[in-house]
């Protein structure tokens, strides 16, 4: 199926969507851009192949998605139903992303310093899901993308805990579990032990997370344990981050840190998380930020300095800005709360970014990479 999604450029889906290029995809599904809104804007579309009656659920969880604002987590917007050639499929449109950390990965790994911010606001973006009662699923570096000064998650894979009693036909699950229907799934390197039993929970994102960490760090997935033993993390992962890789990734879920209490790690100086913390009761929007603040990093320059910071590193700030301060006792609301030095935000671009050309391989910041490396949303 992989080698026919290309042949669809140039078809337009739902007399709306023209589908201008072919940015990836796998057996199972595939991204386009697109574009969407007056004046248009790019979006990208993702396909899928479903079945009955996981294709209801799968338009179910897009549905709750679209309803979701936070700083951190990738906009979808319309979903539905649609054929092409001869292949039912369905389809949600999203924001549009140039980049995500799996294509930096392959160059050289994150520093620590590079490390804490790209975890920073993905445990904001986890908490917020988990206080709602919902899951990622999907945690794993092709799906933690930068968007122009912004760090953010995928969330077209989000879903909520109790869908089950919800949607009213599926058996019900155990609290803060739930029961994954096979059709929606397949095996990845980044799913918890669990995902054979077809239980998914916020402790199965912890599970992802501590793999994607050690990955972003050494280049490499963590060796599995044999038998029931806990994956093995390289002892060579600085201290902070190999405590917290650690407690992600014990085989029992109940044994593992929640985002709350990796949070609380990685800013020990933050007040000790609680139940409440994780359960916001709306998201904060970037227009709710206070003056100076941006939830991945610095506020964006302005003027002609702005413009240029734009064009030649228009999607790197999220993996190089450093929120050095960043505080985990309200990880939901953090993202409005999360203070920087001013002495940060004035800092230039080439000051303001870790990746640098003259010491280490092409970064994110290189505006000249090859146009084919795109935010590829493959998440099933």
């Amino acid at each position: 199926m992989s080698e026919s999604w290309k042949q669809w450029e140039g078809q337009v889906v739902d007399a709306r969507f023209l589908l201008r290029q072919y940015l990836g995809g796998s057996e199972h599904s595939a991204v386009f851009l697109t574009e969407r809104g007056t004046p248009p804007q790019k979006a990208a579309i993702k396909f899928i192949q479903v079945d009955e009656p996981d294709a209801e659920l799968q338009l179910f969880r897009w549905k709750h998605a679209n309803k979701l604002s936070h700083p951190h987590l990738l906009r979808t917007f319309e979903s539905g139903r649609c054929r092409l050639s001869n292949f039912e499929l369905l389809y949600v449109v999203m924001e549009y992303a140039e980049e995500n950390l799996s294509q930096f990965l392959p160059q050289r790994p994150l520093t620590p310093a590079e490390a804490r911010d790209v975890l920073t606001p993905t445990l904001q973006g986890l908490a917020f899901l988990h206080g709602e009662g919902l899951v990622h699923g999907h945690v794993r570096p092709s799906n933690i993308l930068a968007i122009d000064d912004q760090l953010k998650l995928s969330s077209e894979g989000v879903f909520s805990i109790n869908e089950h009693a919800e949607q009213g036909h599926l058996p019900a699950a155990e609290p803060q579990q739930s029961v994954f229907p096979a059709g929606l799934r397949h095996a990845s390197p980044y799913d918890p032990p669990e995902i054979a039993k077809g239980i998914i929970s916020p402790a199965g994102d912890v599970w992802s997370l501590g793999i994607t960490l050690v990955e972003a760090l050494t280049q490499q997935l963590p060796s599995a344990g044999t038998g029931n033993q806990d994956p093995v993390v390289p002892e060579t992962l600085p201290a902070i981050f190999l405590d917290i890789a650690r407690h992600c990734l014990h085989r029992d879920p109940q044994r593992r840190w929640t985002v709350v209490e990796i949070a609380a790690r990685l800013n020990p100086g933050s007040v000790a998380p609680s139940a409440s913390a994780a359960k916001p009761t709306s998201a904060p929007s970037p227009a709710h930020l206070a003056p100076g603040v941006l939830s991945a990093g610095c506020r964006p320059p302005t003027g002609s300095h702005a413009n240029r910071r734009r064009q030649r590193h228009r999607y790197a700030t999220p993996l190089r800005s450093r929120s050095a301060s960043a505080q985990a006792a309200s990880l939901a609301a953090a993202a409005s709360k999360t203070k920087l030095s001013s002495a940060q935000c004035r800092r230039g671009p080439r000051a303001n970014c870790h990746f640098s050309r003259s010491s280490a391989p092409p970064s994110p910041c290189s505006r000249s990479a090859d146009r084919h490396h795109r935010a590829i949303l493959v998440a099933f």
